[in-house]
């Protein structure tokens, strides 16, 4: 496979970054509360019964990263592996699903970033979303190395926030907080296995992203070598991570399986406003972090398309000085503010 003219600047710092990023989402400040919900006590095993299926499927794509190093992922898995046409559904459902994620998170971005925001004026919001999807189309379009040093920017911010909770919070865990999870199910009639399993599928949201590693691998230095390495990586520290978490929220916050916002709330609970207003910076840091990851690799995925002749060939045209294809990542920009919508993300979120 060829590079088709690209520019490999992405080292594996970057991919590690871009990994943890994909993986590391919105997900873990919401589901601890609701699968503590469904699993009581036994819901710190959700999270590796979840890692270890994660893993198994995670092997495949190292295996096939280790063999390319062109850009595509799993666009160019499935060409290669089953033909053009296959090939082509699944990129096209992968780029039509970015647009569509993209659109969703954005908004929820700035839907957020409302709460540390002293007006509430639908223009701010409106203006907000635009500058973001705006701004990180325009660092993609200026090279692939500083749409990446945004995400390792949004990547070790929510780091940090995950890691102060967890490092305060360990010392504040009471064994009896367990128990009121438990108690919290004793009014449910389904059964416990049912439960466990329902979590389960649940926490499979937290762990979605980590495909998207190899798509940009047409940009990384030294794909066949970092893409392997970093996914099962980033699966290790991801369930490494999301256990502990689960471990301090539960035996910090008695009232966790009813919480919207348990780790909001947990921080709250043993930190005071502060430990809050840190989770809500470290979930703002997340939802940027996506939208930053989104719109590095949403384009390139249109990219491959029009390299291989699914979509018009402008689409594959890269800039001559900064070697991004930048008619892809601008559609990619302008489709996506088409589609975004605040209300529609803030009645999603409600639901």
């Amino acid at each position: 496979m060829q590079n088709h003219g690209l520019k490999r600047s992405l080292r594996f710092f970057d991919v590690t970054c871009l990994g943890i990023n994909s993986v590391i989402g919105a997900g873990i400040f919401l589901l601890p509360g609701q699968i503590s919900g469904l699993a009581g006590r036994n819901a710190v095993w959700v999270f590796v019964v979840c890692g270890i299926l994660c893993f198994a499927i995670a092997l495949c794509f190292a295996e096939m990263g280790g063999m390319y190093h062109a850009t595509g992922g799993a666009y160019l898995y499935t060409r290669e592996a089953f033909g053009p046409f296959a090939g082509f559904l699944v990129g096209w459902m992968m780029w039509l699903s970015s647009i569509i994620g993209w659109a969703s998170v954005a908004s929820g971005f700035s839907l957020y970033a409302g709460y540390f925001l002293p007006t509430g004026h639908l223009w701010v919001s409106n203006a907000l979303t635009t500058l973001l999807i705006g701004g990180l189309s325009a660092m993609n379009y200026f090279g692939v190395k500083p749409g990446s040093s945004i995400i390792n920017f949004f990547t070790v911010g929510k780091l940090l926030s995950l890691l102060i909770f967890v490092g305060v919070g360990v010392f504040f865990i009471q064994g009896n907080h367990f128990l009121a999870a438990t108690e919290y199910r004793e009014w449910q009639t389904i059964p416990y296995r049912g439960n466990f399993h329902a979590a389960i599928i649940m926490a499979f949201y937290a762990y979605t992203g980590f495909e998207f590693i190899a798509v940009p691998a047409g940009e990384m230095q030294h794909p066949r070598r970092d893409i392997p390495r970093v996914l099962l990586f980033v699966l290790m520290i991801a369930t490494g991570l999301f256990v502990i978490i689960q471990i301090v929220a539960a035996g910090t916050f008695p009232a966790l399986a009813s919480s919207d916002r348990p780790l909001a709330d947990a921080a709250q609970h043993f930190m005071g406003k502060a430990g809050g207003i840190l989770i809500g910076a470290g979930a703002l840091f997340s939802i940027g972090g996506i939208n930053a990851g989104i719109a590095l690799t949403s384009p390139r995925s249109l990219y491959v398309l029009s390299v291989d002749g699914f979509l018009p060939r402008i689409f594959s045209r890269l800039h001559r000085t900064h070697r991004t294809p930048y008619w892809a990542i601008v559609l990619n920009a302008g489709l996506t503010l088409i589609l975004t919508r605040p209300s529609q993300f803030e009645g999603c979120m409600s639901c």
